[in-house]
């Protein structure tokens, strides 16, 4: 791998500065562009516009080159303007190319913030976590380059298949004393099966935390955190302060314990979403009581995953919400192993008990606007009572939902006067079909119905929903 020194001698542009750009230099300039009347100023605002706003990462990498290669005047022009190259995307298969390309970026770029996106996942890879395209010593020569500008990171996105790569980057980190401009970290290693009941965190050798960024003390702007299927040392974390924050797909084995749980909630009082799919904290029914609940009065949103229906309520049992507005609910065991799908009534039931304003914890199911309901398995019974507390809610999401659970949550929609927009995702046609036929007639006038179906048979079962409609 090149040295950086090398790259900026070599392919480092001269230090143009917009201001550098004088009227003189464009009247002489070799382009007879059309945007020649145009200030320098204005010019640069329109590259970097063409070249960010696209959500396409690609387009942040392939516009500024393109730009930087029509004419001399906008060569000159795109490498003045240092907010053309401040991201870097690094995928696979991963070059010397990727590699000198990112070193060039961060010379442009000088001191602006930078957005750092790494998506290492393999299509091909045969699920054994000591064969990858991608390891360790791959991870290391990134680290290297990127690591010295960590008080210039304003995102870090990593996504992997295994571990190593991981836990290289959560070791290079340790040394970073100061990342001040961080606001928004997603680290995931994309293999949701470390999540199932009773499955251990491997390789065991790396299965230790790390206390990264300094024991934490280098995160002081972070805003919003996702990992998914990545611990940290979460007693030295520096997760304060957050907006946002996701916790997903972990084995139960490498999860805070409650007591460390509860000083992350404690140290994020402004947070407004919270995403739990799988394990939460260590619960320990001897040691839980009532100094132990946490309050969230900035929570909107909630999206909560189990694997264990038990286990789902008892971290219910230390939430306090009272003022949440968006529900998801999810049976993560199903979309692992769909053969072990679970009743969830007692979860539904728990629910609407913690919908009493007397209750603490309390979860007022009354000020929902929005539900999302994936793969839950549930009785009659139960849904009627949840659904009865649901007096403002606008949306509801079914997803995944087989047929007998979504026939009763189907024909729970009336008593929700409120409710105006009903979707079916990921259904069965032929039961969203009898569904919309039985459960739902006749149709409230203002309910609108959105059904995204799977079938072989896609036309005709669209005509018979259309039909049931």
């Amino acid at each position: 791998m090149p040295s950086l020194y090398e790259v900026q001698r070599d392919t480092a542009s001269p230090q143009w500065s917009t201001t550098s750009i004088t009227k003189n230099t464009l009247d002489k300039g070799h382009c007879h562009s059309p945007m020649k009347p145009i200030p320098v100023e204005l010019i640069s605002d329109i590259f970097t516009w063409a070249s960010h706003s696209s959500d396409e990462l690609h387009d942040s990498i392939s516009q500024p080159i393109t730009i930087s290669h029509v004419c001399r005047l906008w060569r000159r022009v795109s490498l003045s303007t240092t907010s053309l190259w401040t991201t870097i995307f690094l995928t696979l298969p991963l070059s010397h190319n990727q590699l000198t390309r990112t070193a060039t970026w961060i010379v442009r770029s000088r001191n602006r913030p930078l957005h750092i996106h790494m998506d290492f996942r393999d299509p091909a890879w045969a699920w054994d976590e000591a064969v990858h395209s991608f390891h360790w010593k791959a991870m290391e020569n990134i680290m290297r380059l990127i690591l010295p500008q960590a008080p210039r990171w304003q995102h870090i996105e990593l996504l992997t298949d295994t571990w190593a790569p991981i836990f290289t980057f959560l070791s290079y980190t340790a040394r970073v004393k100061s990342a001040p401009l961080l606001q928004d970290i997603r680290l995931a290693r994309c293999n949701a099966y470390f999540v199932a009941k009773g499955e251990p965190f491997r390789p065991a050798n790396m299965a230790h935390p790390i206390a990264w960024f300094g024991g934490g003390a280098g995160l002081r702007g972070l805003r919003k955190i996702s990992l998914a299927g990545v611990h940290v040392d979460w007693a030295n974390a520096g997760l304060t302060g957050l907006k946002d924050l996701e916790l997903k797909y972990h084995s139960q084995q490498v999860m805070p314990t409650l007591e460390e749980f509860v000083c992350i909630m404690h140290a994020n009082p402004e947070l407004e979403r919270l995403v739990i799919l799988g394990w939460g904290p260590h619960i320990d029914e001897s040691l839980k009581d009532a100094t132990q609940i946490v309050q969230l009065l900035h929570l909107k949103e909630f999206e909560l995953g189990f694997v264990d229906v038990d286990y789902a309520i008892d971290m219910l049992s230390i939430f306090c919400v009272p003022n949440i507005q968006e529900l998801i609910i999810e049976d993560v065991a199903s979309g692992i192993n769909p053969s072990q799908n679970q009743d969830s009534s007692r979860f539904f039931d728990y629910l609407s008990v913690l919908s009493d304003e007397t209750s603490s914890p309390y979860f007022p199911l009354r000020s929902l606007r929005s539900l999302s309901l994936r793969g839950v398995l549930v009785a009659n019974d139960s849904i009627h009572r949840f659904m009865s507390h649901l007096h403002s809610m606008k949306s509801l999401c079914l997803a995944g939902i087989d047929a007998l659970s979504l026939h009763a949550l189907c024909a729970a929609v009336s008593t929700c006067a409120s409710i105006a927009t009903l979707t079916l995702k990921d259904i069965d046609a032929a039961a969203a079909a009898s569904v919309l036929e039985d459960s739902l007639k006749p149709l409230p006038s203002y309910l609108r119905i959105l059904v995204d179906i799977y079938s072989d048979q896609d036309d005709l079962d669209a005509a018979a929903i259309a039909a049931a409609m």
